[in-house]
């Protein structure tokens, strides 16, 4: 395999879908929404934004099959690392459609900062 490709079974923290660490309520009390038709499409962003933070974190958020991950419960998460999710689901909800003049409010992106994990050890699988 060349080098500059990666070996999927080296890495420490492999992407696949997560488990949500906010639940549904608690998106539609964040975004003022009362109504129920676009609840598949909240989900969605949620996983989404879930995604997007244990990709920046390094590691899963709640666990599944990485040993590092934050946290075993919805409980334990962090609650700036729930506002990041919560925050990143309204900028998607509000910005659906990004144009060239549309915006993107990124001052949210620093509450995962004390939880990313810069130096994982590689774990070596045999």
């Amino acid at each position: 395999m060349p080098s500059f490709l990666l070996d999927l079974n080296k890495m420490p923290y492999v992407p696949s879908i997560p488990l949500a660490p906010v639940t549904l309520d608690e998106v539609k009390a964040h975004l003022r929404i009362d109504f129920d038709f676009e609840d598949g499409l909240i989900e969605q962003y949620i996983l989404a934004a879930t995604q997007i933070a244990e990709q920046a974190l390094n590691r899963e958020i709640l666990f599944r099959s990485d040993d590092m991950a934050l946290a075993r419960s919805i409980e334990e998460v962090p609650p700036t690392v729930k506002q990041f999710i919560l925050c990143e689901v309204g900028d998607m909800y509000a910005h659906r459609e990004l144009n060239e003049q549309g915006t993107y409010n990124v001052f949210h992106k620093h509450l995962l900062d004390p939880y990313v994990m810069y130096n994982r050890p590689v774990e070596e699988k045999l």
